[in-house]
C-alpha cells in the first residue's frame, strides 16, 4: 500500500511538472494560430529562454527579429539558425535587482518594437523576473537599484511591489505596447497570485486602472 502511494506521488509530481514546462506551454499555445504580417517576438523573464527556443521550434525563420531577456546564467546557448535567418538576440541581466545590462537590453526590445508596422504582430513571452529584467527607468539608475533593494527588503507582496516599480518605469504599466507598433499577442506564465495581467512582469503590455486614469487626465490637461 504504501508503494503504490508512493508511485502515484510520483506520478502527480511528474506530471505537473511536465504539464507546467514552459516550452510545452508555449508550443500548444502558438500552433495553429494565423499569424499575419511580420513576426517579432520578445521573451522576458527567468523562463525566457526556454519560451523563445520553443517559439522558434515552431515559427522558424518566420521571425523577422527577436530579442531575449533572462536572468545571469538562464541562457541555454544560440537560438535559431547558423545563417541568422529567424535567430534571436539573447541578453543575460540583473534579477531581481535591475542592472545596466537590463537597461541596454530593454533599450533594443524598443528599438525593435517602435520599429514595428500596423500589419504585424509582436509575441509577448512573459514569465517571472520579466518586472526587473525589462527595465527603462524615469528615475537614475542608482535610484532606481536602490528602490528595489529596499522594496524587496520591506516584505512587500509583488503586487505591491510592482505597483510602486510601473511609477517609475518606461515600459512598465502598458507602456511597453504604448511604444509597440503593431499588434501584441501575449502568452504568460504566472507567478503572482491571482494572475493579475497589469502585475505579472509589471504588465509592459496591460496598464493597471490606476495608471491609466492617470494618462486619461493628462491627455484631458493637455486638451
Amino acid at each position: 500500500m504504501a508503494r503504490d502511494l508512493r508511485e502515484d506521488a510520483n506520478h502527480i509530481i511528474e506530471t505537473c511538472i511536465k504539464e507546467t514546462d514552459p516550452g510545452d506551454a508555449v508550443r500548444r499555445s502558438i500552433e495553429g494560430r494565423d499569424l499575419s504580417g511580420r513576426l517579432f517576438l520578445l521573451a522576458i523573464g527567468k523562463a525566457a529562454w526556454q519560451m523563445a527556443d520553443a517559439a522558434s521550434d515552431v515559427l522558424g525563420s518566420r521571425i523577422e527579429k527577436g530579442i531575449v531577456i533572462t536572468k545571469y546564467g538562464h541562457s541555454r546557448g544560440d537560438i535559431g539558425s547558423s545563417e541568422g535567418t529567424g535567430s534571436l538576440e539573447i541578453y543575460e541581466a540583473g534579477h531581481p535587482i535591475p542592472d545596466e545590462n537590463g537597461y541596454i537590453a530593454t533599450q533594443a526590445a524598443l528599438d525593435m518594437v517602435s520599429g514595428m508596422d500596423a500589419d504585424d504582430t509582436l509575441l509577448l513571452l512573459i514569465s517571472g523576473g520579466g518586472s526587473a529584467l525589462l527595465e527603462k527607468p524615469l528615475i537614475s539608475a542608482c535610484e532606481t537599484e536602490e528602490i528595489n533593494r529596499q522594496l524587496i527588503a520591506s516584505g512587500a507582496d509583488i503586487n505591491e511591489i510592482n505597483t510602486v516599480r510601473k511609477r517609475l518605469s518606461a515600459v512598465k504599466g502598458g507602456r511597453l505596447a504604448e511604444i509597440c507598433r503593431g499588434r501584441i499577442l501575449q502568452i504568460i506564465l504566472s507567478d503572482v497570485i491571482g494572475d493579475r495581467l497589469d502585475s505579472i512582469a509589471s504588465g509592459p503590455a496591460a496598464a493597471a486602472p490606476a495608471l491609466r486614469r492617470g494618462c486619461e487626465s493628462s491627455r484631458r490637461a493637455r486638451l
